[in-house]
């Protein structure tokens, strides 16, 4: 099975973003024109959308489980950082939870801008993620 081709794009911090090309539009049953608007929405509600529509378009489809590995990933490393916080004394619970917010911030960042390339038919590859699905 051929593999496909990854791009790698600098941002502002130095962190490499990878993209791959995602599935063509209007390869599936879903008419190409749905699907600039279902890729981005499974960024941003991955879980919904991809169970939804995942059948019906193979972009859909590559998009939906790129997002959702990220958010099976946020939830496995931010769950028990966030609980083991709360036994801690307050002042370092409170740090612990601004630092949480801003990986949340960063993360929802990142959902949104690979949203907005998947419109254009990249595939956001996340930093940091476990593939658990296939």
């Amino acid at each position: 099975m051929n593999q496909p081709a990854i791009t790698t794009t600098p941002s502002a911090s130095r962190l490499a973003l990878k993209f791959a090309d995602a599935p063509a539009f209007g390869t599936g049953a879903m008419p190409a024109e749905k699907e600039h608007t279902f890729v981005l929405l499974a960024h941003v509600f991955s879980l919904i959308i991809w169970l939804w529509k995942r059948r019906e378009s193979p972009a859909v489809d590559a998009h939906g489980k790129e997002a959702l590995n990220f958010g099976i990933t946020l939830f496995i490393c931010t769950f028990p950082v966030g609980f083991l916080a709360g036994f801690l004394p307050s002042f370092l619970t409170t740090i612990v939870g601004l630092a949480l917010s801003l990986v949340s911030l960063a993360a929802l960042a990142l959902l949104i801008y690979g949203g907005l390339k998947a419109r254009e038919g990249k595939l956001l590859r996340y930093p940091v993620n476990f593939r658990l699905i296939k």
